[in-house]
């Protein structure tokens, strides 16, 4: 009987206990939340650094993010794993991949922290008088209307510029990963706002903050705003004077593919703005590039995620005939270029594409009026006329003149000889006018001097071609110098304007003279061939 009632005291002594923890509890509930913090697993931390924001480049960011539920557009499983493994990919275009996923950085507070999160931090825009053709922009057809209100909201942030805000309404981290996956795949003019962006959230999964990441295109935002529109018009004026959809998407993804070179290196390579005001970037920058001319030639064309060998982007297109038609536009920019990826058949592209993500509910691709109505350029015998040897000049050498006072130094690159010839300095007067450059005219930097120097070789057919550019420096002048010493300009401009001018060689001297403001003038002289 003692040893009854010894348990019966225990027990009530823990009852008591219980009650009293209960009770304390529900007095202060952060002491719950504090012991729920201190039990959870190592692994369920979500909070991980990211870039700064305004900096240039792409973040490819590893972090372990708690999702809370699972996206509505399935997950890579082990079937699609053996998908993957199944594709074959030419070798060819094994290497012109380059999309990088979406990244979010998920940090976890308290339910009284994101309370406080909720009801003083703005909501900024909410955009609730936007509406979206949903021909045009299909991945906001694929939201439910909680998600909508949010893709709205996105939007018109990221419009407005205003990078932190609170959720338009209760969402979870599901919600905002697919309206934001929703936008940044519909909109490719929002060039500005990278492809992650962090969140906090309370216990329960709900959503209390929202920050978008911007890139340092944002920094002077009218001016790079300018300059991509510039460079879109370069692509869209080749469609004039073309009547069908058809002509339109052709000579628009000409032109992008003779203006663009790919280069798994070049900034901000996930955005349109690489593609079309850098001129190089991945199969992401193609893609949404191709994307923002055909939106602006109302021709409806999507976005497209998925794997080819690699994570891969391209693009769905529909034409006249109300039919859809895979473009990839990344796999067609070879030497020469082609038409094999273009306006093709889902059935067409099953041996080496496969759509993921949100992409799978993007329209299915069955039509075939349009496809297979070009043919492709031959391949000439001597490949050295379609793809110039690594060096400024592609069947000679590049002369590099420098001017310094009244003697000309000569320096041919590739055989070392120097000769020397008096001249006279009348360059004080000469102006210069330049695209990009500053007030002035003067180009202030390298990559600049590549786009001034492909849209004077552009602006004419004749095969012996003369400009004159102003730089800024000496400095500059000399990295010009062993840019064309080392055949970096090839790269930069002259294989470009070969390509795009269906050209074999092209022989490039330029004469460097200092002027009295400290400003250099290049003289250019291009033998075509």
């Amino acid at each position: 009987m003692r040893i009854v009632e010894k348990l019966l005291y225990g027990i009530g002594g823990l009852l008591a206990l219980i009650l009293l923890f209960i009770a304390l509890c529900n007095h202060n509930p952060d002491i719950a939340v504090k012991i729920g913090e201190r039990l959870k697993k190592p692994d369920e931390a979500t909070e991980t650094k990211m870039p700064e924001e305004g900096q240039a480049g792409n973040f490819v960011i590893k972090t372990t993010v708690t999702q809370g539920e699972q996206p509505a557009a399935e997950s890579p499983t082990s079937d699609d794993d053996d998908a993957e493994k199944k594709l074959k990919i030419p070798p060819k275009v094994a290497a012109l991949t380059g999309y990088i996923p979406i990244k979010s950085i998920g940090t976890e507070v308290t339910q009284a922290k994101a309370d406080e999160i909720l009801e003083t931090l703005s909501k900024g825009e909410i955009g609730e008088k936007l509406t979206f053709d949903e021909e045009f922009y299909p991945y906001y057809a694929m939201l439910n209307d909680t998600q909508k209100a949010l893709y709205r909201q996105l939007y018109a942030n990221a419009d407005a510029m205003q990078k932190n805000f609170s959720p338009v309404t209760d969402i979870t981290v599901t919600d905002l990963k697919n309206a934001f996956t929703a936008v940044v795949n519909d909109h490719p003019e929002l060039f500005w706002v990278d492809t992650a962006y962090k969140y906090k959230y309370a216990p329960l999964g709900t959503v209390a903050d929202i920050t978008l990441v911007f890139n340092v295109t944002a920094n002077d935002i009218d001016g790079s705003k300018s300059k991509f529109e510039d460079a879109a018009k370069l692509i869209l004026d080749k469609t004039y004077g073309y009547y069908t959809d058809y002509d339109k998407e052709r000579e628009a993804h000409d032109a992008l593919i003779g203006s663009v070179r790919y280069d798994s290196n070049a900034p901000m390579n996930q955005s349109a703005y690489s593609a079309l005001v850098y001129g190089r970037t991945v199969c992401a920058g193609y893609a949404r590039a191709l994307q923002y001319v055909l939106q602006q030639l109302d021709i409806p064309c999507y976005y497209v995620t998925g794997y080819a060998g690699e994570n891969h982007a391209w693009n769905i297109v529909k034409l006249e005939d109300g039919q859809f038609y895979n473009v990839d536009s990344t796999w067609d920019d070879t030497t020469p270029n082609t038409y094999d990826y273009f306006n093709c058949s889902d059935a067409e592209y099953a041996g080496n594409h496969m759509r993921k993500d949100l992409s799978i509910y993007l329209p299915a691709c069955r039509g075939s009026r349009y496809s297979g109505l070009e043919v492709n350029p031959s391949v000439p015998s001597d490949t050295t006329t379609v793809t110039p040897p690594k060096k400024p000049t592609t069947t000679g050498p590049a002369t590099v003149t420098t001017v310094t006072g009244t003697t000309t130094t000569t320096t041919t690159t590739g055989d070392g000889t120097t000769t020397q010839a008096p001249v006279v300095d009348n360059t004080a007067n000469i102006t210069v006018q330049t695209v990009r450059g500053s007030e002035e005219g003067y180009i202030g930097d390298i990559d600049d001097y590549y786009i001034e120097c492909f849209a004077a070789m552009m602006a004419t057919d004749d095969y012996d071609v003369s400009f004159d550019l102003i730089i800024t420096d000496k400095d500059l002048w000399e990295d010009i110098y062993e840019a064309y010493d080392e055949g970096d300009c090839q790269d930069g401009y002259i294989e470009r304007y070969l390509v795009e001018k269906h050209r074999n060689s092209c022989v490039m001297s330029v004469t460097a003279q200092e002027r009295e403001d400290g400003s250099w003038l290049l003289s250019h002289a291009a033998e075509i061939n």
